[in-house]
């Protein structure tokens, strides 16, 4: 598999046309992170016919989070004017999809718990999201 670069690691925030949705790619964030997290159940019971023997643990799938984060300097595009309004809209939610290179893309619902905005005297504005799936998530695979 051929390595990638970081940067082509991207998030692409739809339009929230019905029908029709077309996704911008939110190209300011120079830093981003996909976690992928599986809560589990443990349902882990004695063995009755050898109660004093090892336990081995038993688990059941629990609730599927798929979280992203990012940081970046703000470019003022139409996806980084997107994704504020759905961060101020209620509630939160729009459909993203996010590009993990040789790997797949993710796409999905998105709740936006934190756009952070901020600046320095000698630097350009810089912002940071937070965002987590907001129910099923699909995975569609990169062909080889």
């Amino acid at each position: 598999m051929a390595k990638k670069k970081g940067r082509e690691l991207l998030l692409r925030i739809g339009d929230g046309v019905e029908g029709s949705e077309t996704f911008s790619k939110v190209c300011a964030l120079t830093t981003k992170s996909l976690v992928i997290n599986n809560e589990e159940i443990d349902v882990t019971t004695a063995d009755c016919d050898a109660p004093g023997g090892v336990l081995w643990t038993e688990v059941l799938d629990g609730v599927r989070r798929i979280s992203f984060s990012g940081n970046g300097i703000s470019k003022k595009d139409t996806a980084e004017t997107r994704l504020a309004a759905v961060a101020l809209q209620n509630p939160p939610v729009a459909n993203m999809e996010v590009l993990v290179p040789n790997f797949g893309t993710f796409s999905g619902g998105f709740f936006v718990q934190s756009m952070d905005l901020g600046g320095e005297q000698s630097g350009g504005v810089t912002f940071a999201l937070t965002m987590a799936s907001t129910g099923a998530v699909a995975f569609t695979a990169e062909s080889a």
